[in-house]
């Protein structure tokens, strides 16, 4: 076969296979990681039983040690004033030679 004839193959069997892939498409659900399909599930319990069930964990003493989604609390900011360079570097000098090594063994990937 000449030069020719085997682009147009290929040009033709590339234009023939285009409109059959373009009907492949992912539809997500909740089996696969970002599913995006929403389930209705009925809710058995009452809008009492959920707010009693809230106050309860909150009665935990743990609840205060967690943070974020779990709670719905963010931690706020650091209300104290932070430390002068001055204070900072006074602090470096006064380290013993242990505090010094632990610290480093934080960024020499140990």
């Amino acid at each position: 076969m000449s030069l020719r004839a085997n682009i147009f193959i290929a040009i033709a069997a590339f234009t023939a296979t285009v409109p059959a892939t373009s009907l492949a498409y992912w539809v997500p659900d909740n089996t696969e990681q970002g599913g995006t399909e929403v389930y209705d599930w009925t809710n058995t319990k009452s809008r009492a039983l959920v707010l009693e069930e809230l106050e309860a964990a909150k009665a935990d003493p743990t609840w205060n040690t967690r943070q974020g989604e779990a709670t719905g609390a963010w931690p706020q900011g650091i209300s104290t004033p932070g430390k002068t360079r001055a204070q900072v570097i006074q602090e470096l000098k006064s380290m013993t030679a242990e505090e010094k090594a632990y610290i480093e063994s934080f960024y020499t990937g140990a």
